[in-house]
């Protein structure tokens, strides 16, 4: 008993460990991978579809927009961005700034730039701060898990 017992004793950094590790994903990949998410989600908001652009994020999505608090529900995520998306934005862009993978997570800190209504009507340049984190499906697709944008104006990602 004693010896089972010091070989589990033993045992337990082994399985800390193996269970700590998380798995590695080439970020070259993972670059390329986001940056074709991204060209997918530019392509629905250009559409204006708030549908398509909410169901982009992973389950259990937490968005955070400018000044608002965080959002969790689809319903919530849903009207947010049908605002944004119906306020007249048009030509959308991303533009990664950095972006850390770690496991199944990446950390993407991105500028979103785009052309918005004014108080006078007339498309006017605009942009917003975003960071996400992408979360690596069990489906091996990229969705965002977090999305957080901010100022110097108030549309956003």
């Amino acid at each position: 008993m004693r010896t089972m017992l010091l070989l589990s004793l033993l045992a337990l950094p082994t399985v800390a460990s193996a269970q700590a590790a998380a798995p590695a994903h080439d970020p070259a990949a993972v670059r390329k991978a986001i940056d074709t998410r991204n060209a997918e989600w530019v392509a629905l908001a250009n559409k204006g579809d708030a549908k398509g652009f909410t169901a982009f994020y992973a389950p259990n999505a937490m968005v955070i927009p400018p000044g608002g608090e965080p959002l969790t529900s689809t319903a919530d995520i849903e009207k947010l961005f049908a605002g944004i998306l119906g306020s007249g934005i048009k030509n959308l862009k991303f533009k990664t700034l950095s972006l850390d993978v770690n496991g199944n997570s990446a950390y993407e800190l991105g500028l979103a730039t785009y052309e918005a209504p004014g108080k006078d009507g007339k498309l006017a340049a605009a942009s917003d701060k975003f960071l996400v984190i992408w979360k690596l499906g069990t489906d091996g697709v990229w969705r965002p898990g977090f999305d957080a944008f901010w100022e110097p104006s108030s549309h956003g990602h």
